[in-house]
């Protein structure tokens, strides 16, 4: 068995979460997600969360990655699991892995947030909710049709407002109600992890 680490949860969420290391395994990362990144920050300040998202990012090329990654969800319980609080699908070969996952434990649901949008997303399965993280400075072009996670700025950062009214097609929208000095967790709403409409987050 490759040595993974999955999170049983923490102030934000109480859903399991695996997570690969910021930026390092973002390659479609905005200039904005970059300088901003909360996981980053994350990183830099404990040893714990960076150590464990190297370990992880290693044992995603293992041979037997598919194999420990289904045994480990199988035990966990709930029927939620968050796939990447930090880092995204780094190539294909590492989406396609994951596809096989979440085929493999057709009773849980993964959420998933992603600026991989050149990827082949054809054979996600419908257990995996995936929505498009957008920033101000993304291309509004390359960004596929379905579920957007948009971020905006609390009005502490000073990123740059989006170039256009951010639009929402036929999806409901709602505003995250967490945030700085909020109690709330993931688990107090759902609306993300039942896909039920595009989310604006505010940065903070």
């Amino acid at each position: 068995m490759v040595d993974l680490y999955i999170s049983p949860g923490n102030r934000r969420m109480d859903f399991p979460t695996f997570s690969l290391p910021a930026v390092k395994a973002c390659p479609n990362a905005t200039d904005n997600c970059k300088k901003f990144c909360y996981a980053l920050k994350a990183e830099r300040t404990w040893k714990s969360p960076r150590e464990s998202r190297i370990r992880n990012l290693k044992g995603t090329k293992d041979v037997n990655f598919i194999p420990s990654m289904i045994s480990k969800i199988r035990k966990l319980k709930g029927e939620f699991v968050r796939i990447h609080e930090s880092g995204d699908f780094y190539n294909q070969e590492y989406l396609d892995k994951w596809i096989v996952i979440c085929n493999k434990n057709p009773k849980k649901k993964f959420l998933v947030y992603t600026q991989m949008y050149n990827l082949d997303w054809s054979n996600k399965p419908d257990n995996m909710i995936v929505y498009w993280t957008v920033w101000p400075d993304t291309d509004m072009n390359e960004v596929p049709k379905g579920l957007r996670a948009f971020v905006v700025d609390d009005g502490s950062h000073k990123i740059p407002e989006y170039p256009m009214k951010i639009t929402t097609g036929t999806y409901k929208i709602k505003k995250c109600a967490k945030g700085k000095g909020s109690k709330l967790k993931c688990n107090d709403c759902m609306w993300c992890y039942k896909g039920k409409g595009n989310v604006i987050f505010k940065l903070h």
